[in-house]
């Protein structure tokens, strides 16, 4: 099979963007997917976002929380303004800021709940979080010759904000005890290895013995973070990946062995399953959607 498609895939320069966005248009018309973190505060009333295959009316003051794994789409109706903030960042750079008993990146990858992505916030804690952006952006303009320390109090701003994130979020979902950082590395790895490889064939056992833990505690473990079992979770990859390639109008035989499936009718039932309708059809109500 072919390498998976990288279209419509965002790649950050640097390891960290904060931008103040005011537009009177969508800047994408499609799903995309980026391998960065992105956090997403939305200040305006009106906007629409698709989320996998939910779709959210987002009110004033929601933040959007993006792993590298979440297919999305924001979109606003004709006629109105959308303000908001947007914060990319590799996993990698804010990981060293964490520790043992504090993970800074446990808002994007526990997810045992419905609806992870929103952390709905009150004015007082938007405006302080745009506080904070408008920090980082203010530091970040600044000749680095200029300003000593400027790298440190850059990742320090964005720690301090993810810091309080997480306290939001666990206050959201009334989390008092997790599974420990080493946990959430290995299923991390774990999810990133089946993103990379999910039109592959990928057993349960094949994946216990590629990352050496038994078949019972990985799938405990990966319950316990993304809150479904690894073949749902590969399920769910692939029609992800089918559902971004049909909306591009890829033909649907062609789409069926991209993702993994080298049964039409089998991959036809599976995506009907969860989107309600055969492949064909979702393709062409995309399509006339777009124009």
């Amino acid at each position: 099979m072919g390498k998976h498609p990288s279209i419509y895939h965002e790649t950050l320069q640097g390891d960290f963007s904060v931008r103040h966005k005011v537009t009177a248009t969508s800047e994408k018309a499609s799903f995309h997917i980026h391998d960065e973190f992105e956090l997403l505060l939305v200040l305006s009333d009106g906007i629409r976002c698709e989320i996998g295959d939910k779709i959210y009316p987002l009110e004033k003051n929601t933040l959007l929380l993006f792993n590298n794994m979440d297919l999305h789409h924001l979109a606003q109706p004709p006629g109105t303004v959308s303000d908001r903030y947007v914060v990319y960042f590799k996993p990698e750079y804010i990981r060293s800021l964490s520790s043992p008993r504090t993970d800074l990146l446990e808002c994007f990858l526990f997810r045992p709940f419905a609806d992870p992505n929103l952390l709905p916030l009150t004015q007082e804690q938007a405006d302080c979080f745009t506080r904070i952006f408008d920090q980082i952006m203010k530091l970040d303009a600044q000749p680095e010759d200029e300003t000593y320390g400027k790298d440190l109090g850059v990742k320090f701003l964005l720690g301090d904000l993810l810091l309080q994130v997480n306290r939001l979020y666990r206050e959201k979902h009334q989390i008092t005890e997790g599974v420990t950082l080493d946990s959430y590395r290995l299923i991390y790895r774990i999810i990133s290895y089946m993103h990379e490889n999910y039109w592959q064939p990928l057993s349960l056992d094949a994946l216990s013995k590629q990352f050496f833990i038994n078949k019972f505690s990985l799938c405990t473990l990966f319950k316990e973070v993304t809150g479904m079992s690894p073949n749902q979770y590969l399920i769910n990859c692939r029609l992800m990946k089918a559902k971004e390639l049909l909306i591009h109008q890829t033909p649907v035989e062609e789409v069926c062995g991209r993702v993994g499936y080298n049964n039409l009718s089998h991959f036809s039932r599976a995506f009907k399953q969860r989107m309600g309708v055969s492949p064909k059809k979702f393709q062409l109500s995309a399509g006339q959607n777009r124009h």
